[in-house]
């Protein structure tokens, strides 16, 4: 991404410099930024500022848990984003950016950013702190895999939820007018059946997940120590309640692509993103596809994996300006590839916040 051209809000809506500010993620990149743009140190300097002073006044908001406020909360919540949303919606937003074209549908998992003013620091919010809830808003009915294989679930509107064994899923008998809502203890993978107007909501331990319609696997154990979202189709973009509070809501939290993976520690509240174990092609493939480069500049080679996995590559372009290879790219294995790789050139690579870095002192 190049910084060269942010101003002090680029700054607010970007997560990476988020991060830094708050968990100090990819110091180095950060520090040689501000080394090599002097010029822009009065705009970071006041985003550290203003970030800083919303974290700070954040962690002083401890009212304690209501359960039957919990619903009301998270309505508000999500009709005050969608109203903000459409106030803004003549600006330009960064999934408009050709970096995003290819998605084929707009995706949010928006977490648990309600429950900031509903419950105390260090309470787990349960399955059945929301069944308690939604139950007064209308009939449900549940379903529980005890079996040992995968139990399929054909929601009314054609969604497709694959429920893991010891899992369960409560859903209304109708969905409502203007939107569809689920609860989650356990795992599943969801296929959304799409419908922009009627967004789709599962609601599983600290996170929310909103959706028009994309594909996605939730891990949310009742007792589990973590709440996994792990994307295969669409964009989704993750939010906790000690997420910071800036102002459009669709920049809040962490943007997950296909291969991107989101962790939240229930313990200490952490939301981190990384790359899925295995990532795998994101162009349906029929047959193993081999591609020879024969005398060509690594960029190259890097931007077809980047385009074949969805998995960005980042990297100096004039220290790697002079490496040339001859290789084989598939859709293999992507670590082993790029360990080939590194190898032949002589660099190494590691990942930060879901995307490769490569690192290396240049080919002579």
């Amino acid at each position: 991404m190049n910084y060269d051209q942010f101003k002090r809000n680029d700054f607010l809506h970007n997560d990476s410099f988020v991060r830094w500010v708050l968990f100090q993620e990819e110091d180095p990149f950060w520090q040689q930024f501000l080394q090599q743009h002097p010029a822009k140190a009065n705009e970071i300097a006041q985003a550290q500022q203003l970030i800083l002073a919303i974290k700070k006044a954040e962690e002083q908001n401890t009212p304690v848990l209501d359960q039957k406020a919990v619903w009301a909360n998270i309505s508000a919540v999500i009709s005050k984003r969608e109203v903000i949303a459409k106030q803004v919606s003549s600006i330009p937003r960064f999934w408009q950016t050709r970096a995003f074209k290819w998605a084929a549908s707009l995706v949010f998992l928006a977490g648990a950013a309600w429950l900031s003013t509903t419950r105390q620091p260090g309470h787990q919010v349960s399955y059945q702190d929301l069944i308690a809830v939604v139950e007064e808003k209308n009939s449900r009915q549940e379903v529980t895999n005890y079996g040992q294989t995968t139990k399929k679930i054909r929601l009314e509107d054609g969604t497709m939820v694959h429920l893991e064994k010891g899992s369960r899923l409560s859903f209304p008998v109708h969905f409502e007018t203007k939107r569809r809502e689920v609860v989650l203890s356990g795992e599943a993978f969801f296929e959304v059946a799409e419908n922009p107007a009627k967004p789709f909501y599962v609601y599983a331990n600290e996170l929310i997940t909103k959706v028009l319609g994309t594909s996605f696997r939730i891990s949310a154990l009742e007792n589990g120590k973590q709440v996994t979202v792990k994307v295969q189709t669409g964009r989704v973009s993750v939010f906790t309640q000690n997420r910071i509070d800036i102002a459009d809501p669709e920049t809040k939290g962490l943007l997950l692509l296909p291969n991107q993976q989101a962790v939240f520690n229930r313990a200490n509240e952490l939301l981190n993103r990384n790359l899925v174990e295995v990532p795998i092609p994101i162009v349906a493939q029929k047959t193993l596809v081999k591609r020879q480069f024969d005398e060509v500049k690594v960029a190259e080679v890097f931007k077809e994996l980047e385009k074949l996995f969805g998995v960005e590559i980042r990297y100096n372009e004039d220290t790697l300006s002079d490496c040339i290879l001859t290789t084989t790219i598939s859709d293999d294995s992507l670590y082993d590839q790029l360990e080939v790789i590194c190898q032949t050139i002589g660099a190494a690579y590691k990942e930060i916040d879901a995307q490769i870095i490569v690192e290396s002192k240049g080919c002579k």
